[in-house]
Parts: C-alpha cells; sequence; structure tokens
C-alpha cells in the first residue's frame, strides 16, 4: 500500500502551497487535490490500495498558535533541507521531533472527544 502524505506549507510572501509526499517523490500544487495529480504523475504502478493523509496544521485548544507556527516553521525547512539534500540542526530536529510527538498523543486525545 502506498502513502502519500499532502502538508499545506506556507511560503514567505504569505501564500498556501501543498506539498504531496510519497516516498522520494514530492510534488506541489496550489490545492491538495494539485499537488496530488503532479505526484500521481510521477508514480508507476500506482497500487489501487492507497492511503492519502492531509494534515492541517491549525491551532487547537490542546495546541497553541505558538507551538502550531512554530510546527509548521520547522515543517517547511524539514521540506527544504530534504530539497537541497541537507539535515536539519540537531537543536531544529530534536524539536520537530518532540512537537510530532505532542500531535500524535493529541490525535489520539482528540479521536475520543
Amino acid at each position: 500500500m502506498n502513502t502519500i502524505e499532502i502538508i499545506q506549507e506556507s511560503t514567505p510572501n504569505q501564500s498556501t502551497t501543498y506539498r504531496a509526499i510519497c516516498g522520494e517523490k514530492q510534488a506541489l500544487g496550489i490545492s491538495p487535490g494539485q499537488a496530488l495529480d503532479e505526484l500521481e504523475q510521477q508514480l508507476t504502478n500506482l497500487e489501487t490500495n492507497t492511503l492519502i493523509i492531509i494534515q492541517r496544521f491549525v491551532p487547537e485548544r490542546f495546541f497553541s498558535p505558538l507551538q502550531h507556527e512554530k510546527l509548521q516553521q520547522l515543517m517547511n525547512k524539514f521540506h527544504e533541507s530534504q530539497d537541497n539534500q541537507q539535515l536539519l540542526s540537531r537543536e531544529e530536529q530534536q524539536e520537530l521531533e518532540e512537537l510530532a510527538a505532542v500531535v500524535q498523543i493529541l490525535s489520539g486525545i482528540n479521536c475520543e472527544i
């Protein structure tokens, strides 16, 4: 089964783009659908069972706007560094992992509410 992740990104000029990711392949679009369409053109032998995850990083009651903004910045920097075949600093990687762990915990809480 293929997994395609679609993430919303903000550009420096405050416009929104979407990045679709499947393994090593990535595509950008001005909507989640456009990013997905662009990515599908790169894939070969796409399985019929595909899981698509759309991450909408928005502040909510358990995740502060400051945490949301920092996570968005780190995710953008992470994808830029991957595009340039670079790594995040150790501190940035640790902070990203900690925020991602919080998101994972909160996703379970939100499902129970």
